[in-house]
């Protein structure tokens, strides 16, 4: 959920935009294929630290919160995977894991944002060359004559 804020609120590219927008609501719900295959991240240099950094830090501050006693340990309630953020925090926990929840989607969209940058930056360039292209490649029916039929 984290990369798809981070896609909706400081990418200028079409393609990334676009894509972010698509994938919000299924995000919501945990559903990440998506963004996994459309951005993509598979097979991705450019995201693969971020994607591997994010849920590292989130492992390791919610152990933390909880060894020192900031956020309740979990209940054992059995939460739905598809349970949206902040939510399932508290179903968890209480109000103290939605916030710790949220507290990390903006810790993620941090961590994501340097990363999402140079990738937009480089679908701005490809789009400005395939602009390009396009111009040169029309074809003007002003030239087109059937005296040399």
């Amino acid at each position: 959920m984290s990369l798809v804020i981070a896609m909706i609120l400081f990418c200028k590219s079409r393609r990334i935009k676009d894509l972010g927008k698509l994938a919000l609501v299924p995000g919501i719900f945990n559903i990440n294929e998506p963004i996994i295959f459309g951005l993509p991240i598979v097979l991705n240099p450019t995201m693969l630290i971020p994607f591997m950094l994010v849920p590292t830090i989130n492992i390791v501050i919610s152990y933390f919160a909880m060894s020192l006693g900031f956020v309740p340990i979990c209940s054992g309630v059995n939460i739905p995977w598809t349970c949206p953020l902040v939510i399932s925090g508290f179903f968890a926990t209480n109000w103290v894991g939605g916030l710790l929840q949220a507290a990390l989607l903006v810790l993620g969209v941090v961590i994501y944002m340097p990363f999402i940058k140079m990738m937009d930056k480089q679908y701005l360039i490809d789009e400005a060359n395939a602009a390009k292209e396009q111009e040169e490649d029309d074809i003007s029916l002003d030239d087109l004559s059937f005296d040399d039929l």
